[in-house]
C-alpha cells in the first residue's frame, strides 16, 4: 500500500498534537498540583472528592457550633459559680442572724448586707451575653430570666425551662443552657423568703427574740441551701457538656484528617510519577518532531 506524503504529514501533525496535549496537560496539573483538572479525568474520584468536600463544609459548621456552644457553657459556669458564692456569703449571715444573741439593731445591719447579696444574686440569674440575650431565660432570650414586682414586692419567673440546642456533631444535639427555673424552681422561692427576711429584719418594730423570726431565719436558710444544691447540679451538668463538646471536637477533628487524607489520595498529583511522564512526553515530542523532519526531508531524488 503506497503511503502519501499528505498522509504522512497528517499523522505526524496528529501525533505531534497528541504529545503537545499530554504534555501541557501535565504542566498544568504539576503547576496545581491537583491531578483532576475537569471532573472527566476522572469521574468517580470527582464524585467522592464532592462528597468528601461536602462532609468537610458540615464538620466545619459542627466546629463553629462545638466553638458557640462551649463559650456560652463556660460564661454560664462563671456566673454560676459566682452566685454559688453570693449564696454562701449569704448563708454565713443568716447564720449570725440565727445567732439568738443578736439584738435588733444587729439584725438590722445584717438586713442590709442581705439585702445587697439578693441583689447581687438576681442580677447573676439576669446575666446576659455580649449580643445582648439573657443566657438563663430558656428559649425567651430576649426577655429577663427573673423580674422584680416592686408593687407586691416579689420575684417571679419571666423565662420559659425550655432548653436551645445546636447539632455539634451528626446526629448529635447538645443543649447549650441552663435554665433560672432549674436553679431557682418555678416560685423563685428562695429569692422571695430573703426579700421578706430583709424586710422583717430591717422592720424598727422588730423584737429580736420573738420565735417568729428565728423561724423565719431558718426557713430562708433551708431554701437557700435548697436553691444552692441545684445551682451545684446545674454547674456540674454544664462541666459534663463541656467534656461532651471536647470529646466530639477530637473525633471531628479525626474524621476530617480521614478525610483530608482521603482526598489528597484521590485529587493530589503525584509528583515522582509525573517527573517521569514529562520526561516520557518530552522524549516522544522530540522523537516525533525529529522523525517528521527527516521523512519530510526525504526524496526521490536524494536517493539518486
Amino acid at each position: 500500500m503506497r503511503i502519501s506524503n499528505a498522509q504522512i504529514t497528517a499523522t505526524m501533525h496528529g501525533s505531534l498534537n497528541n504529545s503537545s496535549a499530554k504534555l501541557g496537560k501535565l504542566m498544568q496539573q504539576m503547576s496545581s498540583g491537583e491531578r483532576m483538572l475537569r471532573p472527566s479525568d476522572d469521574p468517580i474520584s470527582a464524585v467522592r472528592v464532592l462528597r468528601i468536600e461536602r462532609e468537610e463544609a458540615t464538620l466545619a459548621q459542627y466546629r463553629t457550633n462545638i466553638a458557640n456552644v462551649s463559650g456560652n457553657l463556660s460564661k454560664q459556669e462563671t456566673n454560676l459559680k459566682a452566685a454559688s458564692d453570693t449564696m454562701l456569703s449569704a448563708r454565713d449571715l443568716l447564720l449570725w442572724a440565727a445567732n439568738g444573741s443578736n439584738t435588733s439593731e444587729d439584725l438590722a445591719a445584717i438586713a442590709g448586707e442581705l439585702q445587697s447579696l439578693e441583689n447581687t444574686i438576681a442580677s447573676f440569674a439576669n446575666v446576659r451575653d455580649e449580643e445582648g440575650r439573657y443566657l438563663f431565660s430558656g428559649t425567651l432570650s430576649d426577655r429577663p430570666a427573673i423580674s422584680f414586682d416592686a408593687a407586691t414586692e416579689t420575684y417571679s419567673l419571666t423565662g420559659n425551662d425550655q432548653h436551645r440546642q445546636a447539632a455539634v456533631a451528626n446526629g448529635v444535639l447538645v443543649e447549650e443552657n441552663v435554665t433560672a427555673a432549674q436553679v431557682f424552681g418555678a416560685g423563685v422561692d428562695m429569692l422571695n423568703q430573703l426579700h421578706a427576711l430583709v424586710k422583717q429584719l430591717q422592720d424598727p418594730t422588730l423584737d429580736a427574740s420573738d420565735p417568729a423570726v428565728g423561724a423565719q431565719i431558718t426557713a430562708s436558710m433551708n431554701s437557700l441551701d435548697a436553691t444552692h444544691s441545684e445551682l451545684l447540679g446545674a454547674v456540674t451538668e454544664l462541666g459534663g457538656r463541656q467534656n461532651t463538646l471536647t470529646l466530639l471536637t477530637g473525633s471531628n477533628q479525626d474524621v476530617s484528617l480521614v478525610n483530608q487524607k482521603i482526598e489528597g489520595e484521590l485529587s493530589r498529583l503525584d509528583y515522582a510519577g509525573a517527573s517521569i511522564d514529562l520526561n516520557n512526553y518530552q522524549l516522544a515530542l522530540q522523537a516525533t518532531q525529529k522523525t517528521y523532519l527527516k521523512i519530510n526531508g526525504l526524496s526521490l531524488f536524494g536517493m539518486l
